[in-house]
C-alpha cells in the first residue's frame, strides 16, 4: 500500500528506496484505478465460483495487468478466499505481496522464450500446491514466447491439472497465436482517462500535504497517454525538480521536456497570421535548441488537429466543452487556439494538418531537415487562405447578388421563372415581344401570333427529328421570341444557354430542316457555332456567286442562306446586349430591336396541353356517382396519374 512521500524522504537514498510507481502499486481490486469493467468481470467469476483455468490480460503499458494478476493470485489463495477482497494479513497474502510464495510463479516471457522453459513449467504443473489452494503461473509479456514454446504450452493450457491456473499478460495481443487466445478468458485493460489520472495524483499529493496546481497535474496526466505507471514516473521527476516540496506548471514543463511547446505555438500562430518571419524564427530556434524537426512538426500538426475539432464545434458552449473533454486542453491552450482560428476555414486547417503530418514522416528521410521544414511551413502559409466549397458558394452567391443589384436598370423587372402551366391550349405571348416580321405595324392577336409561330416551329422540329432525335429534343426545350419565314429569334435567357451551341453536324441538319419547310432565307438569332464551322461557312460564302452546273442543277433553289445567316451570327456573342439592326438592312415591318425576356418553348406548350387534358380527365372522373358519394361522406380523394398515358386516356 502507499506509504507516502514523507517516509521516502526519511529513507534517503539508501538501498531500501523504491520509486513511486512501486510504492503505490495497488494491493487489492478496490485500489485499482480506471479498470472497473475488468474488476467487475473478475468479481463475478469469484463470487459465482466459476473460475476459468486460464486468463489473458491485455492492454497498454502501465494500466494494471501485472498488479491485477498478483491481486487475483491473492484473492484465490487467501485464507478467507476465494474472495474479491483479500485480507492482506494471512501468510499467503503477505508472501504473494513480497513475491515469495512457493505456489505462485511469476515468469518473464521475454527471458523464458524457449521450449525447455515451457517443459519445466509443465513438469512443475503436475504436482499439487504445497500450501496454497491453487498453483498459479503468471507469465508476463507472453507474446515474447517463441512459436515452439507456444506450441509446447497449448496442451497444458487447454487441459491443465485441476489445481493449476494460468494468468497471462501482454501488451500486444495480436502477437499471441489464435490457438492460445481461444483457450483463455481474455480481459482488456483500457487506457486510463487523463482526468482519472489527475485525480489519483491529486489524492497522493493531498495525503502528504504537498501543494500542487491543477494545470501541472493535467499536463502530467496528458503526457502519460493513458498509463498510470508513466504518470507516477513523471510525477516523481517533477517532485525531484522541486525538491519534493511542490508541483507547479513551470516545473512540470521543464521536467517533462516539453519546452518545444512554445516553438510549436509560434509556428501555429505564424502560419495562421501569414507571418513568414515568425515561422522562420521558430524553425531557427528549433535548430539551435537541437530539437527533433519531426517531433516539432508532429506536435504542431496536433495543434491544428485540436483547432479542427474545436472549429467543428462552432460557438456552442456545450459542444466546445464536450470537444475539450476529448482533447483535454488546458484553459490557456483552449484560449490560444480559439483566438487564432476565428477567421480561418476548416478546409484550410485540414490542408495544413495534412501537410505537416506528411512532412513529419518524410523529413526523417533527408539530411536537410531544416530546409525541408522551412519549405513545408511556407507551403502551409499559402494553404491558410483555402476555403471550403460552402464558403466559395456563399462568396459567389454574395458576389452575384451584388453584381445583379449594381447592373439591373430601373426599367421593367425581368424574371427567369419557369413557364406556368395554363389550362388553355394557347400559349401567352412573351413579355416585350414585338410584332411578327411579316405583320403590319399593329401587333397581331396573341392567339394568332403564337399559334402560327408554334405550328411552324413544330414542323421544323419534326423535320429535325428525322435526322437527329438528340438535336430535336434539345431545340424542343429552347424558348422562342419570334419565328416566321423571315426571322427566327431565340430568347436571351439562362435556359437557352444550354441549347445555343450547335456542332458542325447539327448545324447542317438544322439548315436542311429550314430549307425543307421553305425557310431557307430565314434570318436566325441566338445560335452559336464552333469556329471550325464558321471558317467553313465563310469559305463557302467567299466562292464565286455563280456555281457550276454540277453543284447547282438547273431549277434548284439557292442553298446555304440559312447557314450564311448562322455563320454571320456565330461571329458575335448570341447573349450579349440585343443588337440593333442597321437602318439600311432593316425591313419595313421589322422591329428595331428584339427585347426577348421569357419566351416560350414547344415543350411548355405540350406540357400545357397535357395539363389541360388531365384537368378535363379529373373533372370527368369526379363527376362519376361513386366518387361523388365518397366525397359526400367526407372522403378526401386525390387523383394521381400512374404514367404520362393516364393523362391522355
Amino acid at each position: 500500500m502507499f506509504d507516502g512521500f514523507e517516509e521516502a524522504q526519511n529513507n534517503g537514498a539508501g538501498p531500501d528506496y523504491q520509486v513511486l510507481a512501486r510504492r503505490t502499486r495497488p494491493q487489492s481490486f478496490s485500489e485499482l484505478v480506471g479498470q472497473e469493467a475488468a474488476v467487475k468481470a473478475i468479481g463475478g467469476m469469484i463470487e459465482s465460483g466459476r473460475i476459468p483455468h486460464a486468463f489473458l490480460f491485455t492492454g497498454t503499458r502501465g494500466t494494471g495487468k501485472t498488479s491485477s494478476a498478483r491481486i487475483l493470485a491473492k484473492s484465490l489463495c487467501c485464507s478467507k478466499g476465494p474472495t474479491l477482497e483479500p485480507c492482506q494479513t494471512c501468510t499467503h497474502c503477505v508472501q504473494i505481496t513480497a513475491c515469495a510464495h512457493e505456489d505462485v510463479f511469476e515468469i518473464d516471457g521475454a527471458s523464458h522464450t524457449g521450449v525447455d522453459n515451457i517443459r519445466e513449467l509443465r513438469e512443475s504443473a503436475r504436482f499439487y500446491p504445497q500450501s496454497g489452494r491453487f498453483k498459479i503461473f503468471i507469465i508476463d509479456e507472453v507474446h515474447m514466447l517463441s512459436i515452439g514454446a507456444f506450441n509446447a504450452l497449448l496442451k497444458t493450457l487447454e487441459e491443465p491439472p485441476p489445481q493449476v491456473i494460468f494468468i497471462l499478460a501482454t501488451t500486444e495481443l495480436h502477437k499471441v497465436p489464435v490457438t492460445v487466445r481461444s483457450r483463455c478468458m481474455i480481459l482488456s485493460f483500457k487506457k486510463i482517462d487523463p482526468s482519472t489520472i489527475a485525480s489519483h495524483l491529486a489524492r497522493l499529493l493531498d495525503k502528504d500535504g504537498i501543494p500542487y496546481t491543477a494545470d501541472a497535474l493535467q499536463l502530467i496526466a496528458r503526457e502519460a497517454k493513458g498509463s498510470l505507471r508513466d504518470s507516477l514516473s513523471l510525477l516523481e521527476q517533477v517532485l525531484a525538480l522541486g525538491a519534493h516540496r511542490s508541483v507547479n506548471f513551470d516545473a512540470a514543463k521543464a521536467a517533462l521536456s516539453v519546452m518545444g511547446e512554445g516553438i510549436c505555438q509560434n509556428l501555429f500562430a505564424g502560419i495562421l497570421s501569414k507571418d513568414p518571419q515568425m515561422c522562420l524564427q521558430a524553425v531557427a530556434e528549433t535548430d539551435s535548441s537541437s530539437l527533433d524537426f519531426s517531433h516539432v512538426l508532429e506536435q504542431t500538426s496536433l495543434l491544428f488537429r485540436n483547432a479542427i475539432v474545436l472549429k467543428q464545434a462552432g460557438r456552442n458552449s456545450a459542444a466546445v466543452e464536450r470537444a475539450n473533454h476529448f482533447l483535454n486542453l488546458l484553459p490557456a491552450e483552449l484560449s490560444f487556439i480559439e483566438n487564432h482560428t476565428a477567421e480561418i476555414s476548416i478546409a484550410a486547417l485540414v490542408e495544413i494538418y495534412r501537410a505537416l503530418a506528411h512532412a513529419a514522416r518524410e523529413i526523417l528521410r533527408t539530411n536537410a531537415q531544416k530546409a525541408w521544414a522551412e519549405v513545408t511551413i511556407m507551403d502551409c502559409i499559402s494553404r491558410s487562405e483555402w476555403l471550403s466549397a460552402d464558403d466559395l458558394s456563399q462568396l459567389l452567391t454574395q458576389g452575384a447578388a451584388v453584381s445583379v443589384t449594381a447592373s439591373t436598370p430601373a426599367g421593367p423587372k425581368q424574371t427567369t421563372e419557369p413557364a406556368k402551366v395554363l389550362p388553355k391550349t394557347t400559349v401567352p405571348q412573351p413579355q416585350n415581344l414585338r410584332t411578327d416580321g411579316g405583320s403590319q405595324n399593329s401587333p397581331l392577336r396573341p392567339e394568332q401570333s403564337d399559334g402560327a409561330m408554334m405550328e411552324l416551329y413544330s414542323t421544323l422540329i419534326s423535320k429535325i427529328q428525322e435526322k437527329s432525335v438528340q438535336l430535336a429534343v434539345k431545340l424542343k426545350h429552347a424558348k422562342l421570341a419570334q419565328f416566321n419565314r423571315q426571322k427566327l429569334v431565340f430568347t436571351d435567357c439562362p435556359e437557352n444557354k444550354l441549347f445555343a451551341q450547335l456542332s458542325e453536324s447539327e448545324a447542317d441538319i438544322f439548315s436542311a430542316a429550314l430549307s425543307a419547310i421553305g425557310c431557307a432565307e430565314c434570318r436566325i438569332e441566338g445560335l452559336e457555332l464552333p469556329a471550325k464551322v464558321t471558317r467553313k461557312m465563310t469559305a463557302q460564302n467567299s466562292e464565286p456567286a455563280t456555281p457550276s452546273p454540277r453543284q447547282n442543277p438547273a431549277g434548284a433553289k439557292p442553298a446555304g442562306k440559312a447557314l450564311d445567316a448562322i455563320a454571320s451570327l456565330s461571329r458575335e456573342d448570341p447573349f450579349a446586349t440585343p443588337r440593333k439592326v442597321p437602318p439600311a438592312d432593316q425591313k419595313k415591318n421589322e422591329p428595331a430591336e428584339v427585347l426577348a425576356t421569357g419566351g416560350v418553348s414547344l415543350a411548355s406548350v405540350e406540357q400545357a396541353e397535357e395539363a389541360r387534358k388531365w384537368n378535363l380527365r379529373q373533372t370527368e372522373l369526379r363527376s362519376r356517382p361513386l366518387l361523388r358519394k365518397l366525397e359526400a361522406l367526407g372522403a378526401e380523394i386525390e387523383l394521381i396519374p400512374l404514367n404520362s398515358t393516364d393523362r391522355r386516356n
